[in-house]
């Protein structure tokens, strides 16, 4: 009778049920440092903030993809937060006690370069971000608009104009094409030419002439 009361015991649902417990405590925080440490890379490695969203205009996701910035940091540094007060559980998922040292080293080390780079952004755009209609222009030539972004690094380097036509996508998005850089020019209007625009300083002279060429809204 003893030994078919132990039987029973050792079969009984809640005996049954701790391997997947034990393994969802384990499997739970491995999956959110992966997630808080390479969704911010996958995002950052794209190039676009959100992946290429293009919603609005190019100034808004400007603001957007500074509030990105300060997002991907607080995730980073949970990451890293998790990645070192769980390690120990992380030791019971690998085979080699090394292969889980070589794991969270890797991850460490690809979360504090994020960081590092993330946080080198965030003063950027704190110390340009007040500016931000300088940096970012649309103008309406005919039926087009013209949004020209001013890549100016100050005293670090040659600041210079990048003019792109905006086509406008479904769902309030928008799709930039490329037309033509040239150099800086304070204060830039622009006004309509044949094929293009001409660009004017803030004193209304005449600095260049820019041909749309084939480029259009398809």
């Amino acid at each position: 009778m003893l030994g078919t009361t132990q039987l029973e015991q050792n079969h009984s649902p809640s005996n049954q049920q701790m391997p997947q417990r034990t393994f969802a405590a384990l499997i739970i925080p491995l999956l959110a440092v992966l997630l808080l440490i390479l969704v911010p890379l996958v995002e950052s490695l794209h190039g676009g903030v959100l992946w290429g969203l293009n919603y609005h205009s190019p100034k808004f996701m400007s603001q957007v993809g500074d509030a990105l910035a300060l997002v991907k940091l607080i995730a980073l540094c949970a990451g890293v937060y998790l990645l070192f007060t769980q390690h120990g559980t992380f030791r019971h998922l690998f085979k080699s006690k090394w292969m889980s040292i070589v794991f969270s080293c890797v991850l460490a080390i690809v979360a504090l370069i994020q960081i590092a780079i993330g946080l080198i952004g965030v003063l950027i755009d704190a110390t340009l971000g007040t500016n931000r209609d300088y940096f970012h222009k649309e103008f309406a030539i005919e039926n087009n608009t013209i949004y020209v972004f001013t890549a100016d690094p100050g005293a670090m380097g040659t600041a210079y104009h990048y003019f792109y036509l905006e086509c406008p996508l479904p769902f309030n998005r928008y799709e930039l094409t490329f037309i033509e850089k040239t150099n800086w020019v304070w204060e830039l209007e622009l006004k309509a030419s044949d094929n293009g625009f001409d660009v004017f300083n803030q004193r209304g002279e005449f600095k260049y002439r820019v041909s749309m060429g084939e480029v259009g809204c398809g």
